[in-house]
């Protein structure tokens, strides 16, 4: 895609995607007994100063956001990436304060990722640069050190997503990069529906883990030089081995099958998918404890059925290449059929229309047990005057008939250009919050303000260092409902979001968690309580904190 500072006004057409055939009610989900979304902007409050403010940005600009709990105090940290140099907030206790953590750079950085490479149980940190080697930093002990991983000759990396591929017990990397807007367009940028079989990207690479260190593998199967713009690693397929999608520019997604040992089979999912991905967001949508893959996208409603012919015709010769490309088809949801295939259902759910995509999150909102989603929106250009609905971040609550769109205006977001988004607790409340990384404007907190009696509980399965168990299956039961998460690094466009798994559980009351970690070991916790965060071991169980109940709000 264009920066907005190259691309004054750009306008997209209205395509339609036949969605598939399984109704609503088939997919099962959704319940209403949650309390009202809504939100308010803290950032001021809270002390997240922090602006993309470099002019001039190329491609889709850098700003991003991520979230660790770097120096293991049960509080999220967050790194901002985007401006001048890169800044790690401190979480005081749900306030944030500048980090001296970090070595100071006076270098732009396109994006990041958080990682535990040497398996200490500390979060370490890869920086990824414009145009060049991938900056390593050793977390030791909440404190950052340049160190030598073997990441630097990489050409423009975009993101990376962690995992363990071979089943070793290191956690490995899928590297994945896309291309300089400065240097050339992408090949798809003309293609309309073509199925693109080469392109003119960077090329994606895996790495192994070894001894703390990353080897190239070069026989993994992961080929092709597309413009990847998102991809995250998690068991797609329920064999127990984490798979990659990957989420490209003007070209279709992919699905990186794992065959065990650091191999993979790749299927180019087409169809759908073959538009312009920007996003891949995995949580169960269907209500089937399957993992469904959300992946945002264009759709603005331009036609002359809803607007003036004046209007229509200014807009068609204002627009670009996005207008015409064939491939803005809007969001897609890739639910999984349980057997490494997906159907594409975002029509039927009511999520296929959210304006200029980017980044997303699917987490419960109002605690009523079932995900809700939001995405980050380019602030393209108001259609209507009077409905500004797609220059606002798209928010949209699961119901029993799939997804109802909700005014961001109207729930506390205001208009922004937004890239990187994630959700979090920031403030250790038990209610979900989130901060938006806006292009060339300053970044944003988001406290979740809902009201309601709605339990709710979290969790961090982990290994025997303390650190997050990637790959581990919590699944937590009630009376009338089961929830199941599997962790994974989370991933995502711009940006990476807490681990701390977070379920709404409606009035279940008291429940039920059962716990498989990536070596086979499980163990089942009783009548564990609600409102409280839980530290999840082997060894047992411990409460991390409690969180207020009765009416409680954001």
């Amino acid at each position: 895609m264009i920066d907005r500072r190259t691309l004054a006004v750009t306008v997209v057409a209205l395509l339609t995607v036949t969605a598939g055939c399984t109704s609503i009610a088939e997919m099962g989900g959704g319940s209403d007994t949650g309390g009202e979304i809504g939100f308010e902007d803290v950032t001021g409050e809270v002390g997240l100063n922090y602006s993309d403010d470099v002019a001039g940005g190329a491609g889709n600009g850098n700003a991003g956001v991520y979230v660790a709990d770097v120096d293991n105090d049960g509080w999220d940290d967050v790194l901002a990436v985007g401006g001048q140099r890169p800044v790690l907030f401190e979480n005081t206790g749900g306030e944030f304060s500048r980090s001296g953590a970090l070595p100071e750079y006076d270098r732009q950085f396109k994006s990041a990722t958080f990682v535990d490479y040497d398996d200490d149980g500390w979060k370490d940190l890869l920086l990824l640069p414009r145009g060049g080697g991938v900056v390593a930093l050793h977390n030791d002990e909440g404190s950052f050190e340049p160190d030598d991983v073997g990441l630097e000759n990489v050409t423009h990396p975009l993101g990376a997503a962690p995992a363990d591929f071979d089943g070793d017990g290191r956690v490995d990397l899928f590297l994945y990069q896309s291309g300089d807007w400065l240097e050339k367009t992408p090949a798809g940028k003309s293609a309309l529906n073509e199925t693109l079989t080469s392109d003119n990207g960077y090329p994606n690479y895996l790495y192994r883990n070894v001894g703390g260190e990353f080897e190239r593998v070069e026989d993994a199967g992961i080929e092709g030089d597309r413009w990847s713009l998102a991809a995250t690693a998690t068991d797609l397929t329920d064999d127990g081995r984490p798979d990659i999608y990957v989420a490209n520019d003007f070209n279709t997604d992919v699905l990186y099958v794992n065959e065990g040992g650091a191999s993979f089979s790749q299927r180019q999912l087409e169809g759908p998918t073959a538009r312009n991905g920007m996003s891949v967001e995995v949580a169960d949508l269907g209500g089937d404890r399957r993992r469904d893959v959300f992946v945002t996208n264009i759709e603005l409603p331009i036609s002359r059925d809803n607007m003036s012919e004046e209007r229509y015709e200014l807009l068609e010769r204002m627009s670009t290449f996005a207008f015409h490309s064939g491939r803005t088809k809007g969001n897609t949801v890739m639910v999984n059929q349980g057997n490494g295939t997906f159907e594409d259902r975002a029509k039927s759910l009511g999520v296929q229309t959210g304006g200029w995509g980017w980044a997303a999150t699917a987490t419960d909102f109002d605690n009523d047990g079932d995900r809700d989603l939001m995405h980050a929106t380019q602030n393209v250009f108001r259609l209507d005057p009077d409905d500004p609905r797609y220059t606002f971040p798209m928010l949209w609550e699961r119901t029993d008939g799939g997804f109802e769109n909700l005014a961001a205006d109207e729930r506390g977001l205001p208009e922004t250009d937004g890239r990187g988004l994630v959700a979090l607790d920031f403030d250790n409340d038990g209610d979900q919050d989130v901060i938006s990384a806006a292009y060339g404007d300053r970044f944003a907190v988001y406290e979740n303000t809902v009201t309601s009696d709605t339990d709710r509980l979290q969790f961090r399965a982990v290994d025997e260092t303390g650190g997050t168990a990637l790959g581990a299956t919590v699944t937590v039961s009630g009376e009338d409902s089961t929830q199941r998460v599997v962790q994974y690094s989370e991933t995502d466009y711009l940006s990476q979001e807490s681990q701390v798994g977070h379920v709404g559980l409606a009035g279940e009351g008291n429940v039920t968690i059962t716990v498989t970690w990536p070596d086979g070991t499980e163990r089942t916790f009783d009548d564990v309580a609600p409102n409280q965060r839980v530290r999840l071991s082997p060894d047992g169980i411990e409460t991390v904190t409690t969180f207020p109940t009765g009416g409680q709000t954001g």
